[in-house]
C-alpha cells in the first residue's frame, strides 16, 4: 500500500508539472524572438516595397540610376549633338552666346518640376552669357497629358506667352485637363479663340515629335536630360553641377 500510494502521488506530481509547464512562446526569450522577428517582417516588407516601387520609377524613365544614388552624372565627355535649334524652340539668352544650354522636359514629369528652380537660378546668374533653349520630351507611357501640356506651350509660345504658360503648367502638374489649359491661356492674356483652335488642330504635334527623335537621337531617355555645349546632365541636379561646367565652358 505504501509502495502503490507513494507511485500515485509521484505520478500526480509529474502530472501537475507538465500542465504547468510553460510553452516556448510564452516564456520570455520566446517573446523576445517574437519582437525580434516582428520588426524584421516589418523591416523587410518595407524594403522590398521601396525597390519594387524604384525599380518601377527607373523602368518608366521617372528616375535614373545616378539620381538614385546621388551621383552627379553630368558626362564629361562632350556630345556632337544636333539639339541646338533655335528657330521653331523656346529659348531665352543671346542666340550667339558661348554657351549653349539644352533642356529636354516633361511638363508632367515631377522631376522636372524639382529641376525648374535651379535652371531659373542658372538663368538668372548666367543668363546674359547663356542661351537657354527648351525643348519637349513628353514621356506619354507615364505621363498621359504631358503631349496636350506641351502642344498648349507651343500655342501660347506662338501667341508670345511661351514661358507665362511654362510657368503655369508646372505649378498646376496634377490638373493638365483641356479645360484647365484653357483657362491658363485666358490668365495670361492669350487670344482664347486662337489658342482653342490651335490646340484641337494640335498644330504644333509635328515640332514635339521632331523634338522627341532629336532628344532619343541624343541619348535622351529620361526627363529632365540637360546638354550644355554637349555635355550631359541627366536627372535634377544642384545647381553647382551646372554652374561647374558653365563657368568651365565660358573660360574655354
Amino acid at each position: 500500500m505504501y509502495s502503490d500510494d507513494f507511485d500515485f502521488k509521484a505520478s500526480s506530481s509529474a502530472s501537475t508539472g507538465l500542465k504547468k509547464r510553460k510553452k516556448w512562446h510564452q516564456r520570455w526569450w520566446g517573446r523576445l524572438i517574437i519582437i525580434f522577428l516582428t520588426i524584421f517582417l516589418i523591416i523587410l516588407t518595407a524594403v522590398v516595397f521601396y525597390l519594387v516601387k524604384t525599380i518601377n520609377l527607373i523602368q518608366r524613365g521617372e528616375i535614373t540610376p545616378q539620381q538614385l544614388f546621388g551621383q552627379n552624372q553630368s558626362g564629361l565627355a562632350r556630345q556632337n549633338l544636333s539639339v541646338q535649334n533655335t528657330s521653331d524652340d523656346p529659348h531665352l539668352g543671346p542666340t550667339d552666346a558661348k554657351v549653349v544650354m539644352v533642356e529636354f522636359s516633361d511638363f508632367q514629369c515631377p522631376f522636372c518640376k524639382e529641376a525648374l528652380p535651379v535652371i531659373k537660378e542658372v538663368l538668372k546668374d548666367y543668363g546674359d552669357k547663356i542661351l537657354f533653349i527648351y525643348r519637349d520630351f513628353p514621356l506619354t507611357d507615364t505621363h498621359p497629358q504631358a503631349l496636350l501640356a506641351a502642344l498648349a506651350a507651343q500655342c501660347a509660345h506662338e501667341q508670345g506667352k511661351f514661358w507665362p504658360m511654362h510657368d503655369l503648367i508646372f505649378d498646376n502638374q496634377n490638373n493638365l485637363t483641356e479645360a484647365s489649359l484653357k483657362t491658363f491661356a485666358v490668365q495670361i492674356g492669350l487670344s482664347s479663340i486662337q489658342f482653342g483652335s490651335c490646340l484641337q488642330s494640335q498644330k504644333y504635334l509635328a515640332e514635339v515629335e521632331q523634338d522627341l527623335k532629336d532628344g532619343y537621337d541624343a541619348g535622351v531617355r529620361a526627363t529632365p536630360t540637360v546638354f550644355i555645349n554637349g555635355i550631359l546632365i541627366r536627372g535634377a541636379q544642384p545647381l553647382a553641377t551646372y554652374e561647374k561646367i558653365i563657368i568651365a565652358e565660358l573660360s574655354r
